[in-house]
């Protein structure tokens, strides 16, 4: 591994730019092609064309992306091929109770009809208490099968960073929270009640701190999958660990594993913000890079953000960066998502 490299000298600190780095000038890239990126969210296509212009500069080929359904046919006519959908509530109504599950179950049909069969079950602790339901809940159980007999694979969020649980903490069990394992169980179930169809775990299957138990997951269910998405969180997960367990856990998975970026099209993001995500993601798997993150990030020990490069194997990152969103995603999601249950 190379020397530890300390933050640069800059006279103005940004959160997505603690290093002074210059973004635009794209490092080299380990393998040549296109990178799919399966985990984005996106909208209307004035926001998305500087995002894009991030993703155009780094290699970034397919997208799927959680965009509303409002601007599902404007992204589509503004850029033919681009964009693959994911099916996802409105999430502005996500307080709503009755109203919100209705108008779900209506976008589960629209969404089909544009072409979707990922559909996105977005359960963290604090969408829970917000929602009103787990994964466990009658309701859900019932907007589950609605999915699924249409012929959608799933994908879902379960758990949230292990920093934010515990006493004192974001997710305090005093407030009705349970703990960062607990939240799995009902994860565990859904697996077990829908072998037939792909399953994608965003952010490392949320359980970027705990590989060992992701490792069982994995064993257990040959239909789960998961993607690299959540950048500050999976950095600081890997980082937090000895190196060379996690990158074994990464070789060992090679087959299971996406890319994905987890960016968010918004107002205040330029060029670079949308650029430090790509460019972090191509430190963390391409290289050995050992020092401090140029990301902001609040739950990073000391408030000092690390990054450690998994230095992954040319073959590994063939499969992370195309062939097993091809195989998953493009191959069985959209391909065979026609089978009659």
């Amino acid at each position: 591994m190379t020397d530890k490299i300390s933050a640069a000298t800059t006279t103005s600190v940004l959160p997505h730019n603690r290093l002074g780095i210059n973004y635009r000038a794209v490092p080299p890239r380990k393998i040549s092609g296109l990178i799919i990126d399966a985990h984005t969210h996106t909208r209307e296509p004035a926001l998305t064309r500087e995002f894009l212009r991030a993703a155009d500069a780094y290699g970034i080929g397919r997208i799927w992306t959680m965009a509303p359904l409002e601007d599902v046919e404007a992204l589509r006519e503004a850029f033919p091929g681009r964009f693959e959908f994911i099916a996802i509530p409105k999430w502005q109504n996500l307080s709503a109770g009755e109203e919100f599950v209705k108008e779900w179950r209506r976008r589960i049909d629209e969404f089909y009809t544009h072409g979707s069969r990922l559909i996105k079950f977005h359960n963290a602790p604090g969408t829970q208490k917000r929602m009103g339901m787990n994964l466990d809940h009658p309701e859900m159980q019932s907007i589950m099968r609605q999915a699924y007999d249409l012929g959608y694979h799933f994908m879902t969020h379960v758990g949230d960073p292990k920093a934010w649980f515990g006493e004192g903490k974001k997710y305090d069990p005093k407030d009705g929270h349970k703990s960062f394992i607990e939240q799995f169980a009902m994860l565990d179930r859904m697996l077990e009640k829908y072998p037939d169809r792909v399953h994608l775990g965003a952010h490392i299957g949320g359980s970027v701190e705990e590989l060992g138990n992701l490792q069982i997951r994995l064993d257990r269910f040959p239909h789960y999958i998961v993607d690299s998405s959540a950048t500050k969180w999976i950095i600081r997960g890997i980082a937090q660990q000895p190196l060379e367990p996690v990158r074994e856990f990464f070789i060992r998975n090679q087959d299971r594993i996406l890319f994905g970026s987890d960016l968010v099209v918004g107002e205040k993001y330029d060029f670079d913000h949308y650029a430090s995500r790509y460019w972090v993601h191509q430190q963390q798997w391409e290289t050995d890079y050992f020092g401090e993150s140029p990301i902001d990030d609040p739950d990073a020990e000391k408030g000092i953000p690390q990054l450690h490069g998994l230095n992954l194997p040319a073959e590994v990152l063939e499969k992370l960066y195309r062939t097993n969103a091809e195989k998953w995603l493009f191959g069985k999601v959209l391909r065979e998502s026609s089978v009659s249950c």
